[in-house]
């Protein structure tokens, strides 16, 4: 076994054909990160003449000289081969000491468990015990089984399986509450396109906070992802939501004229008009909530005739992979449930053309009704996608006497903390 620098061609191919492959092992990732601070390193474990594990490791300097490194989601090896790991992990070792690297910071795709969106386990990784056994035993530390985002990359992701599946099948498995959302954004007037310019720094204004990422970042972003990087837009029409506002508030006045006429009827009494009753508390509600629409319809029109851009999602493609990188919205406009729409039809979009699942981004581990990530949990795993766990972070202390030098100073270096 031997570490080798890798050229550009070399690791992409040997990457995109990888079971753990995903848009922050590439180069595209590493040259981005370039222009933020890091450096990156294209290194390859060629065991008997043969290419069998590649990583992207990004690396700064943070004390005297010596650097902190971090494989985003990698290393790219065959973690069930327990024979090469702890060959490969020594020479790791031995190579980034060469480097003048302290620690390496390592968070590899491997599956721990996959649940539905209660938290039920619907599978589980029988080797994961053994993986762990031996990364500990080749001197890797593991930073924990953390449900919430406290990692530098999400450990838990909803992904939702699109291999083979048509549109009509992909949304009656929604959530109900999905599909309503859905609905009743259509109804009023919300309108999803892909941004043909990708216009950053319109995009920008429903994410800016969100994160630690600069404007300045996302242009990079798309520059270096080119074709792979795409933005799409909710679109408010304003002609449709007045309409639609109109109907729907003339359609339910309709019927709380007619609850009430049940009412003053002297036939209907004991349960008979106390489900009427019902009927007309809950009718009022409705009611109330459709004038508020037409009001606020009203004002819009005569603001933005033509429309008023409501939120964003950019979408980074990769292999048979879409990936959710981020979304956002207007608040004032939450109601209209812009975001979900945004995501039902980029999954409209690409059914039936290769891609094998969407990753739509970080979700919570905590499945209990405290959760203050709930909503976060809800709004993504109700697109019947599958809440992924995988095995996390684990840290390689490479120079153990200048890395407790280093745990002594006052300066500690945290990846999380560097503005992009």
């Amino acid at each position: 076994m031997k570490i080798v620098n890798l050229k550009y061609n070399e690791f992409e191919q040997f990457v995109r054909n990888h079971p753990l492959r995903n848009y922050y092992q590439s180069v595209a990732y590493g040259t981005l990160m370039s222009n933020f601070g890091f450096k990156p390193l294209y290194i390859g474990f060629v065991h008997e003449g043969k290419l069998v594990g590649a990583s992207l490791i990004l690396h700064v300097p943070i004390f005297m000289g010596f650097k902190y490194g971090y494989a985003p989601h990698g290393i790219l090896l065959n973690y069930n081969d327990y024979q090469l790991i702890p060959d490969a992990v020594k020479k790791l070792k031995s190579y980034l000491f060469r480097q003048s690297f302290l620690i390496l910071k390592i968070d590899p795709l491997i599956i721990k468990s996959t649940r539905n969106k209660d938290g039920n386990i619907l599978t589980q990784n029988g080797e994961l015990d053994r993986i762990m056994s031996t990364l500990l035993k080749t001197g890797f530390t593991h930073c924990g089984f953390n449900n919430y985002l406290e990692a530098v990359k999400p450990r838990w992701h909803a992904i939702l399986d699109m291999e083979g599946k048509p549109t009509t099948e992909l949304f009656y498995n929604l959530e109900k509450q999905t599909r309503n959302k859905l609905r009743k954004a259509v109804k009023f007037g919300v309108e999803i396109y892909k941004d043909s310019t990708c216009n950053i720094p319109q995009m920008y204004e429903f994410i800016k906070t969100k994160g630690n990422y600069s404007l300045k970042y996302y242009e990079e972003f798309k520059n270096k992802f080119q074709d792979s990087f795409e933005i799409y837009l909710a679109k408010l029409n304003t002609e449709v939501y007045v309409a639609n506002s109109k109907h729907l508030y003339e359609k339910e006045q309709e019927m709380n004229d007619y609850l009430n006429s049940l009412i003053q009827d002297e036939g209907y009494k004991g349960k008979d008009m106390r489900t009427v009753l019902n009927k007309k508390m809950e009718s009022d509600r409705i009611l109330a909530s459709y004038k508020k629409h037409l009001v606020k319809s009203t004002q819009l029109l005569r603001d933005y005739p033509e429309g008023i851009i409501l939120g964003g999602a950019i979408i980074v493609r990769y292999g048979n992979q879409i990936n959710l990188l981020i979304d956002g919205y207007k608040e004032e406009f939450g109601n209209l449930s812009p975001s979900y729409l945004t995501r039902w039809k980029v999954i409209e979009n690409y059914c039936g053309k290769g891609i094998a699942s969407f990753d739509l981004n970080a979700i919570s581990g905590d499945f209990t009704n405290n959760n203050r990530y709930r909503g976060l949990n809800e709004s993504k795993l109700g697109y019947n996608a599958e809440a992924v766990e995988y095995i996390g972070e684990f840290n390689l202390i490479v120079n153990k006497p200048m890395y407790a030098l280093y745990r002594n100073t006052k300066d500690k270096y945290n990846i999380k903390d560097q503005k992009k």
